[in-house]
């Protein structure tokens, strides 16, 4: 039967292309716009790195290329000591050229921490949309992320209570920050415990990595750490909330075995409860 549809929908569709091929007293003019269309070509940009300083090139687009064309925007900086452009608030299109580059620096960035620029095109940079085609995007946000340098940290065994009881623990690698021997992560987790089923790989494969930061002390919660929040499978996420939910988000143990708490998302809204254990270091 499904193959049968298919075949109908393919006949359809070469029924439909031939048709098409054949009106040509209803073809039109060849749709070209005269509008400038001025527009970044995403609306966000996100790198991580484990360099200082770094360069990310930002695209500005216009539809047309006849004539010189400059246009300006603003900027917003989450650290302007360390985040700058190139261009300082204007950005030029030369003659026969459609796109035009902004680059973005980043200077003396501080390992583990995330920062963001924002550009946005003037109102009268966009003035000039097309009114049929109008795709302008006017703000672009350039996220960089400075990355730790990730060495070698031994295995940790890991104990699933998301999709299993917790009962069993398997080896899992571990990488840690070169930078701060409090912060350690579990390069996918799930993947490598339940990657040996192609079903399972494939629901698994696009899991993020789980970050572990152990604090020096206990905070208000008694909790002794945290972990990062991200995908775990398909819709489902990780989201560690313990300021809201102390009862469900937790990181409690000691002398290398600790207990998680946290709640899985449902498209980012939490909605069940989960968590693991582990035991970190292993000797070997």
């Amino acid at each position: 039967m499904k193959m049968t549809k298919y075949l109908f929908g393919l006949a359809l569709l070469a029924l439909g292309m031939t048709m098409a091929s054949c009106d040509k007293e209803n073809e039109g003019a060849i749709y070209n716009s005269a509008h400038n269309n001025v527009s970044w070509e995403q609306k966000a940009m996100e790198t991580t790195t484990a360099q200082e300083n770094i360069v990310v090139p930002v695209m500005v687009t216009r539809n047309t290329k006849a004539g010189a064309l400059t246009v300006s925007y603003t900027t917003e900086s989450s650290d302007p000591d360390v985040l700058s452009d190139d261009c300082n608030g204007t950005v030029t299109f030369a003659d026969g050229e459609a796109t035009a580059f902004v680059n973005v620096k980043a200077t003396g960035m501080e390992k583990g921490i995330t920062y963001t620029y924002t550009m946005k095109l003037d109102d009268g940079a966009v003035a000039d949309a097309d009114p049929n085609t109008n795709n302008v995007k006017q703000t672009v946000t350039v996220t960089i992320v400075s990355d730790y340098t990730w060495v070698d940290g031994g295995v940790c065994i890991f104990f699933d209570r998301n999709f299993a009881d917790g009962s069993t623990g398997v080896e899992v690698p571990v990488i840690k920050a070169l930078e701060n021997s409090s912060i350690i992560r579990l390069p996918n987790p799930y993947l490598a415990i339940y990657g040996g089923n192609p079903e399972d790989a494939a629901n698994f494969a696009s899991s993020d990595d789980i970050t572990v930061t152990f604090f020096d002390e206990p905070d208000a919660h008694g909790n002794v750490g945290e972990i990062s929040t991200g995908g775990v499978m398909g819709g489902y996420t990780i989201e560690y909330l313990p300021n809201d939910y102390p009862s469900y988000c937790y990181f409690v143990g000691e002398e290398g075995s600790y207990t998680v708490g946290h709640l899985i998302g449902v498209d980012g809204v939490p909605t069940y409860v989960g968590g693991f254990s582990f035991i970190y270091p292993v000797e070997q």
